[in-house]
């Protein structure tokens, strides 16, 4: 699994096993890292930093190198690689002077080309391919400061930008939605309970199932490769760290990749 931990000073990108043991250091950089998302093949990760960059890591050489960087210069968020490795889906802040704004974008990895996939007003974040490359599940802002509360509901849209729908109302604020490897749930963040917890929408019957239900913070879903777990970032020790649940046996566990040291981790991804 990757993560970015904050060991000495700095958000850094790490990797580590399954059970989160044997942390590899990825980053070492003046920027914090953040939202990062492994390749189908996992030989590569896409990430964020704190400088409005998107940055690819191959595993295997550990060399680094910047994508989608063009004519805007305004900040990239959230990226994450289609299922055949060729396309990065982004979100990218639109100029000051148009508000605060953001747009859906795809970068061709092989053209080197970055183009929009929907003219939607508000903000967009966390764009999540389905599994068979033929959606993008995000999250969409309703409402801010006229709501007296941040509602953002998550949407599912065309990568071509042919269509986009809303897929909950719940009025509520949901974030970093994921598929899962089967295609036929997506875990999500939101508070809707009052408290962030870690959800999972049902695509067959459409049933909301709420995972966690602790008092700390819980953001940041990630699936485990068979479906059967969910890792996320929670806070319930007094700090972020990182948790698994199996789904099956209801069973959560604190992942330590650093052993007794006080580091915090956050931003999962498998």
């Amino acid at each position: 699994m990757a993560f970015v931990a904050n060991v000495d000073g700095n958000w850094d990108l790490f990797m580590a096993d399954d059970n989160g043991k044997n942390p590899v250091r990825l980053t070492n950089t003046l920027y914090d890292e953040k939202d990062p998302c492994w390749s189908s093949d996992k030989k590569r990760i896409v990430y964020a930093t704190s400088d409005g960059h998107l940055n690819i890591v191959d595993i295997g050489s550990k060399e680094t190198f910047q994508i989608a960087v063009g004519n805007a210069k305004t900040t990239k968020i959230s990226p994450c690689f289609s299922p055949d490795g060729k396309q990065i889906a982004f979100a990218q802040f639109r100029p000051p002077e148009e508000g605060d704004d953001t747009d859906l974008m795809i970068h061709d990895l092989e053209t080197k080309t970055s183009k929009r996939v929907l003219d939607q007003p508000a903000i967009q974040m966390w764009p999540a391919w389905s599994p068979d490359g033929s959606r993008l599940v995000y999250a969409n802002m309703h409402c801010s400061s006229d709501c007296g509360r941040l509602i953002q509901e998550l949407w599912v849209a065309d990568p071509e930008g042919g269509w986009a729908r809303q897929l909950l109302m719940i009025n509520s604020l949901c974030q970093q939605p994921v598929w899962s490897p089967d295609g036929r749930n997506i875990a999500f963040s939101s508070d809707k309970s009052g408290n962030y917890d870690i959800w999972v929408l049902s695509l067959e019957d459409w049933q909301l199932k709420q995972i966690t239900m602790d008092e700390g913070l819980d953001v940041s879903p990630a699936w485990s490769p068979d479906g059967d777990k969910l890792a996320f970032v929670s806070t319930r020790s007094g700090k972020m760290e990182m948790w698994i649940k199996d789904l099956k046996s209801g069973k959560v566990r604190r992942l330590r990749p650093f052993g007794e040291r006080n580091v915090e981790c956050k931003d999962v991804a498998w």
